[in-house]
């Protein structure tokens, strides 16, 4: 099956270190991806204003707007969107609020590079855009060795 398009996910953290290192995994595991970096949850919708992104990722806690209230934001400005979001090791009522508010997975610190791109990956299925692995793999949608695909209705 070829695939049908690139990827397009938005990273949303104050900490450097993740906004560098969580792109350099996607890049490294999902082809082809294309990722955007934000620092804030104001510079986050100011870039959903004018672009579509099949997944968006945010930290929970950030100074000024929180992830949990950019959360809301996009359920409102793109609630088609899936959204991940990160929490801190034993936050669990955060993350239970997060699901509450529309998150469609959340992430625990310190994050499992694995299951983060497990859960970005079936984020990214749920919108109906196809992506191949590049660790080859099986992928239960299709059956065929690297690769997982929907289609969009």
């Amino acid at each position: 099956m070829a695939v049908i398009g690139q990827a397009h996910v938005l990273i949303v953290d104050d900490d450097p270190a993740l906004l560098e290192a969580l792109p350099e995994t996607l890049r490294l595991r999902l082809d082809p991806i294309e990722v955007d970096v934000c620092d804030s949850a104001a510079a986050a919708l100011e870039r959903i204003e004018t672009r579509d992104y099949d997944a968006i990722v945010t930290d929970i806690k950030m100074p000024g707007m929180d992830g949990l209230a950019l959360l809301a934001q996009i359920q409102e400005r793109r609630p088609s969107t899936p959204t991940l979001l990160i929490t801190g090791h034993g936050e669990d009522d955060l993350a239970a609020r997060a699901l509450e508010g529309g998150a469609y997975d959340y992430i625990s610190k310190p994050i499992d590079r694995d299951q983060f791109v497990e859960s970005l990956e079936r984020a990214i299925g749920r919108g109906g855009l196809t992506i191949s692995l590049n660790s080859g793999r099986e992928a239960a949608m299709t059956g065929a060795p690297g690769r997982r695909s929907a289609r969009r209705d």
